[in-house]
């Protein structure tokens, strides 16, 4: 039992808020220790469902019942905390991508740095540099690929891995245009999804949506960067609007440069085999997994080959 008196901190996800006629009013909170406590927030303070806050509380006694009355508190986005400790609450608390932040960052900010072409690099640092700290928080999708938290900077390095052999295969590809494309071609989801946890389409991701919205983005930058009239930002937005190819998916054109018609094919290998060694992993050897959306709800046998 918690001593009265003194102070408790912990972080914890919020479950359930609950309406009370008392000075203060109950929320019930699942702990970094896994423990499910009832918090009591003075009304008028509200806390979002499903959002990580650190509390600073005193137990207090309540129909014969702990509960730990609140002092203050703050949402995990508002606090200044390392990528490790933020990735090991995001770890606990939802469905997170099986990535490292600190390793996959470092190298996707590698490849920015190294970037030749002095345009490419100046639009995507800048547009990077003002959006990272949702970029690595963000699905790249509500249900169909990588639709936990940070797979959208999981999607985006797996496509910069994947480019590397392509690059050493066909020699005519420009290397910082695919890279630079690859970083930008999704970035603009961050806008597309209501939160990045449990995530919904925002109206204005359902009326405008991630391809179009990186495309003005992209215009906007160089035009404050005065690379209005280059042909760098034309060459972006292109791979933008037409990594998707077909346009019942999204895109208004399909690919009409090398480096566009790559990240297409890089996109759709990723989102594809992620979402099916996922499946793969569900099921035992000798059996074939469930239906999978993406792969045209295909099944696929789990051989004994099958590296775990």
């Amino acid at each position: 039992m918690a001593e009265p008196k003194k102070e408790y901190k912990f972080f914890g996800k919020v479950l359930q808020t609950n309406d009370s006629t008392y000075e203060t009013y109950p929320v019930n909170v699942l702990t970094e220790d896994s423990e499910n406590i009832i918090v009591r927030l003075p009304q008028g303070e509200e806390v979002a469902l499903n959002k990580i806050y650190y509390f600073e509380t005193i137990p207090v006694e309540f129909k014969e019942k702990i509960h730990y009355e609140v002092k203050s508190h703050i949402i995990l986005g508002e606090m200044d905390l390392s990528d490790n400790r933020k990735e090991q609450l995001l770890k606990f608390f939802y469905h997170y991508a099986p990535i490292e932040i600190e390793t996959i960052k470092a190298d996707i900010e590698k490849v920015i740095e190294s970037l030749s072409n002095q345009i490419l690099k100046d639009i995507t640092k800048s547009i990077y540099d003002r959006y990272k700290e949702d970029f690595y928080l963000y699905p790249a999708a509500t249900k169909f690929h990588h639709a936990y938290i940070s797979g959208l900077a999981y999607h985006t390095h797996s496509m910069l891995k994947l480019a590397e052999g392509f690059f050493k295969v066909y020699p005519f590809l420009s290397v910082d245009l695919v890279n630079a494309g690859i970083i930008l071609h999704d970035i603009c989801k961050i806008f597309e999804f209501d939160s990045y946890e449990g995530s919904e389409y925002t109206i204005k991701g359902k009326l405008i949506g991630h391809i179009t919205m990186g495309a003005s983005m992209v215009e906007s930058v160089a035009k404050e960067l005065g690379y209005e009239n280059e042909e760098e930002p034309m060459l972006l937005q292109h791979i933008i609007i037409s990594h998707h190819y077909y346009g019942n998916f999204g895109s208004p054109r399909k690919p009409n440069i090398a480096e566009a018609l790559i990240i297409h094919f890089i996109d759709n290998i990723d989102s594809k085999t992620t979402v099916l060694g996922e499946e793969l992993n569900l099921v035992e050897v000798g059996h074939l997994t469930g239906s999978i959306g993406v792969l045209e709800r295909e099944r696929y046998y789990k051989h004994k080959l099958t590296n775990e």
